[in-house]
């Protein structure tokens, strides 16, 4: 005798007719798709994410639709245009003089220096002055001659000249032997403008050193050092040896400006002013404590390169002879408006003004009223209101407009936090105000303020962070720099279009060195231009071309060897829905041997440090897969590339597209149908029961072995018939087919 199956469904037994049907179903309808519905179908095919354009720089990590365009914070990889990715821009690193003492020729006295024997002294002209020979009888120090004066004379000298730096600090010293102590020697020192004598010395049959100091004058450039008897009382013999120059210890410092001037670029150190030398160095122009400002301008007569400290100011205009101010108003930081160079001091208090269209004539000054906490920048502009031109100033306590015909400084209604470094730069392009406001930066256009800086979203990484200390144009780029915040950290170099926005490397230093103050010269000046910036107390450069923003159309620039890791946006889509990982397909140009790109996962969190394939064949090279086809599991996963160039400066690999296959695999979950006996008087009962467990909001347990002791499945009835279906039969005894189904597996 044939048993009677039976289902428990909702703690109630049925008996069903016929067996069930059991059929395995996946919880969403069509497909998991990067646009559209999130939803799943079938395995008939994998799906694939690509990602080919990058422009819009740091920011979200996540890769989901609407942030597709967004990356990771990534080093040494330009993703400036559509569909490219190249290798970031060589850096040249030019030597960086060392401020330092001239070297005296013949110092020791070892070569003859007879007056046309031309080695580096020179005898002196007046009378007796043929009294100096060279000598073996007494020496100092580890040679073997001296130069001796056999018979003194008052005022008798040797001299030399040699090439110094303005406003710096000399010392000169000489060792003398005098047979008679009251035959004495001195030093005399004289850079054309001012001069000195040292203290006389000469002590009776021993070595004694003579001295003397000078503070070289605005301009020179040489300084002549001249041994004198400054004393001649016995006549008798006087011995000089081992002369030696030192300069009073210079730093450098930071760079704190880099600006254009007659062709040629200058480096502003906060004590020294540089000039490239067309090659690969600088030299030394001036020397000059505590700089902060640089400025070119011209007036009705003349050119001129200004620099400035917080309490003086000097001009060249022509690079090589500088100047004083004549009368010491000219301070602080620079700017040129309504025909007058402004000076404004550092706590915003005072406002100076050349006389019109003559820079080195009568200034003029007023104060201003407020607190403005530390100032850093003053800048020409226009007012956002109604274009008219106007001075503009930043600092920690805010943006301010200043007004020189009513004296009158007015704080901009946007706020930024009052940081150490917050306001150090502001400028006005494409007819917005920028501004940095420490860790950010801030756009300013009428009636509205954007942040745009690279704190937003997700920001830079931990030790990348620092403050906007400087920020220069380019077309349509907005390149600025990340100052460190310590000394554990890097600084870095970042670039802004202000067409679609986004935040791309440029460059990065190596920790606990700043990047103080970028400059722009054009192609007109050096081939492609040139980005220079200051790292630390050395001055460097790039490429930086301003005729487009693809370097690949520029068959000279050159490329840095190898990238760090550029690492994309965390694909998680669905992410807590396993899926497997097939392969990574990508469309390159330039790759060969030598020339390739490298593509490196990380799964679930994990850095994209994993070595999955290199192309290095163009334009498609065989397909990168996963666990040899196999294919990978994962919930989320993260890419990173690496480009690698080989010998050739130019040379560089590209990557147009990225392609990664995969497919979701989410849990497995079942439906049911079966045929439901309703006989009897227990036909109504029971098909009323099936539409009451229909209605049930929840889930309702099953058994569909009918065995409450085995497996339960929570489930929804999802299909039976209707009661107009019922009644229309009659309520005809015998079986309606219904299904259930689980609609959820945690």
């Amino acid at each position: 005798m044939t048993v009677a199956r039976q289902v428990n469904l909702n703690g109630t037994f049925y008996q069903i007719k016929d067996d069930l049907i059991h059929k395995t179903i996946y919880p969403w309808k069509a497909q998991v798709r990067s646009t559209g519905s999130r939803e799943f179908s079938d395995f008939s095919s994998a799906e694939m994410e690509e990602w080919h354009d990058f422009r819009n720089g740091i920011g979200l990590e996540s890769a989901l639709p609407n942030e597709s365009s967004r990356l990771w914070w990534t080093e040494g990889i330009d993703f400036s245009t559509a569909r490219s990715a190249v290798l970031g821009p060589l850096v040249t690193a030019p030597t960086t003089p060392v401020i330092t003492a001239p070297d005296i020729t013949n110092a020791n006295f070892e070569i003859d220096i007879s007056p046309t024997s031309g080695y580096g002294w020179t005898i002196g002209a007046t009378a007796g002055d043929d009294n100096w020979t060279q000598s073996t009888e007494q020496e100092h120090g580890d040679g073997t001659k001296s130069w001796k004066n056999t018979a003194c004379s008052l005022d008798e000298y040797l001299t030399q000249s040699v090439t110094i730096a303005p406003k710096a600090t000399y010392t000169v010293k000489v060792w003398v032997y005098s047979v008679d102590g009251t035959d004495k020697v001195k030093i005399f020192l004289s850079d054309g403008t001012s001069s000195s004598y040292g203290e006389l010395v000469g002590t009776t049959g021993t070595w004694a050193q003579a001295t003397n100091s000078i503070t070289t004058a605005m301009g020179a450039t040489s300084l002549e050092i001249s041994i004198y008897i400054g004393q001649a009382t016995a006549g008798d013999n006087v011995y000089v040896d081992d002369a030696t120059i030192t300069v009073t210890a210079i730093t450098e410092g930071n760079v704190v400006k880099i600006i254009d001037f007659q062709s040629g670029t200058y480096a502003i150190l906060d004590g020294a002013v540089f000039k490239w030398d067309g090659t690969d160095t600088w030299d030394i122009k001036l020397v000059f404590p505590n700089l902060l400002d640089a400025i070119v301008v011209t007036d009705a007569t003349d050119e001129y390169l200004v620099v400035s400290s917080a309490t003086d100011a000097v001009y060249t205009v022509d690079g090589a002879t500088w100047l004083d101010f004549p009368d010491a108003k000219c301070m602080g930081y620079l700017a040129f408006y309504d025909t007058k160079l402004r000076a404004l001091d550092t706590d915003g208090g005072t406002l100076h003004s050349s006389a019109a269209n003559n820079i080195d004539g009568v200034w003029t000054e007023f104060n201003l009223t407020g607190q403005f906490g530390t100032v850093y920048d003053l800048f020409e502009g226009k007012l956002l209101s109604d274009g008219t031109p106007t001075l503009y100033f930043c600092g920690t306590q805010g943006l301010y407009t200043l007004n020189v015909t009513t004296e009158t400084a007015y704080k901009q209604e946007v706020a930024y936090p009052p940081l150490t470094y917050a306001g150090h730069k502001g400028l006005y392009w494409n007819a917005n105000v920028w501004v940095a406001t420490g860790f950010g930066i801030l756009k300013v256009a009428p009636s509205v303020a954007t942040f745009v800086g690279p704190d937003l979203d997700d920001g830079l990484p931990s030790t990348y962070q620092g403050s906007i200390f400087d920020m220069v144009t380019v077309n349509n780029w907005l390149v600025y720099c990340v100052n460190k915040t310590s000394s554990s950290d890097k600084s870095s170099i970042l670039k802004r279009n202000s067409s679609y926005g986004g935040n791309l490397q440029v460059y990065t230093s190596a920790a606990d060195t700043a990047i103080s103050c970028l400059h722009h010269s054009p192609s007109s000046l050096y081939t492609n231009g040139r980005l220079w910036f200051g790292e630390g107390t050395s001055v460097k450069y790039m490429m930086f071309p301003d005729t487009t923003s693809n370097v690949k159309q520029v068959s000279t620039y050159t490329y840095v060897d190898d990238s760090g890791y550029g690492k994309l946006p965390i694909f998680r889509s669905l992410a807590a829905i396993p899926k497997v990982a097939l392969g990574v397909a990508a469309i390159t140009k330039s790759c060969d041997a030598n020339e390739y790109v490298e593509v490196y996962y990380g799964l679930n969190g994990a850095a994209p440090t994993t070595l999955l394939g290199t192309f290095n064949d163009s334009p498609r090279d065989t397909i990168a897969k996963f666990n040899s086809g196999l294919g990978t599991a994962f919930y989320t996963i993260q890419f990173a590339i690496k480009l690698i160039r080989g010998a050739t400066t130019t040379n560089s690999p590209e990557l147009e597209s990225l392609m990664f296959y995969w497919y979701a695999t989410p849990s497995r979950i079942s439906a049911w149908t079966f045929n439901v006996e309703a006989i009897g008087d227990e036909a109504n009962r029971i098909f009323t029961e099936f539409e009451a467990i229909q209605d049930t909001v929840t889930l309702v347990p099953f058994y569909p072995s009918g065995d409450t002791g085995k497996t339960v499945y929570n489930v929804k009835l999802t299909s039976m018939p209707s009661r107009e279906w019922w009644e229309q039969q009659g309520g005809k005894e015998g079986y309606f087919t219904c299904t259930t189904e689980e609609v959820f597996k945690g």
